[in-house]
């Protein structure tokens, strides 16, 4: 097992590439706490965790990760159920409605920003204290975090200008703070996934409700586009991510890996 008693907190747990990767980690052999905005998400999660064999051992946690109280709620509860932290991964997110940037209301664009970049600095923060007290009281130290961008945040998309905004920030984000964590054997990486089979894919988290034929034509207009010939789905995302948190990946830091079947390849 890779992550065998390690313990993640995983934002945006309740669905899509944070249900993928939590499913994932259990079948490695981590300890779990899953944040949502939605505890029917989180629910919904929980029931294949259980139904998965794994045993894992896991706590939901409902809130919103761009509030700093939510955010320090979450991680105390993780703390006090398993006495430690050695993973986060940063996945909340939404999309934005896809409209020309002159036309978008700035609170549209501020909870675009919140939810997507905020929450990466709040989280990642405190994140990193808790990695370092431990490596002060004589643990191990170190720990890992890894952040979910977005090939969009490295090439620009029209109409979803400030979501792209966001997922560029997390990439220079986790650069930068790569650099100063370093020296206490914190890894900081992001991925950047391509065209994935998700609930923002198919409208949800971006006040749209796509119908099976609007996604049909949406994946053919793609396709052509991915060398690889398929979409994603949050499975391989999954896989990349834990391979971020193990062993494996110990001199890899500050690093946006793409995930994208060849749509991005910088």
């Amino acid at each position: 097992m890779l992550l065998k008693d390690r313990v993640a907190i995983i934002t945006g747990g309740g669905r899509g590439i944070g249900r993928g990767t939590a499913l994932r980690y259990a079948k490695e052999g981590a300890k779990l706490a899953l944040v949502d905005l939605e505890q029917s998400h989180l629910d919904e999660t929980a029931k294949e965790l259980d139904a998965s064999g794994t045993g894992v051992d896991y706590i939901t946690l409902q809130g919103d990760v761009s509030s700093s109280a939510d955010v320090q709620r979450f991680f105390d509860a993780t703390i006090a159920r398993f006495g430690r932290l050695d993973i986060l991964v940063n996945n909340a997110g939404i999309g934005n409605p896809p409209v020309h940037i002159i036309d978008m209301p700035e609170e549209a664009w501020d909870r675009t920003l919140a939810v997507n970049l905020t929450s990466v600095f709040l989280c990642s923060k405190l994140a990193a204290k808790q990695f370092i007290k431990q490596g002060a009281d004589g643990g191990r130290g170190g720990g890992r975090i890894i952040s979910v961008a977005s090939q969009a945040g490295k090439t620009g998309y029209p109409f979803l200008t400030a979501y792209c905004a966001s997922k560029a920030g997390i990439i220079l984000f986790t650069q930068a703070f790569a650099k100063e964590v370093g020296a206490h054997k914190i890894n900081v990486n992001c991925v950047c996934p391509g065209t994935i089979d998700t609930p923002l894919l198919r409208g949800a988290g971006m006040g749209l409700q796509t119908s099976d034929d609007m996604f049909k034509q949406l994946i053919g207009t793609v396709l052509p586009g991915i060398p690889l010939g398929r979409i994603g789905y949050p499975e391989d995302v999954a896989k990349v991510i834990t391979f971020l948190a193990s062993d494996d990946a110990d001199y890899m830091t500050g690093q946006a890996v793409n995930i994208s079947g060849g749509q991005e390849m910088h």
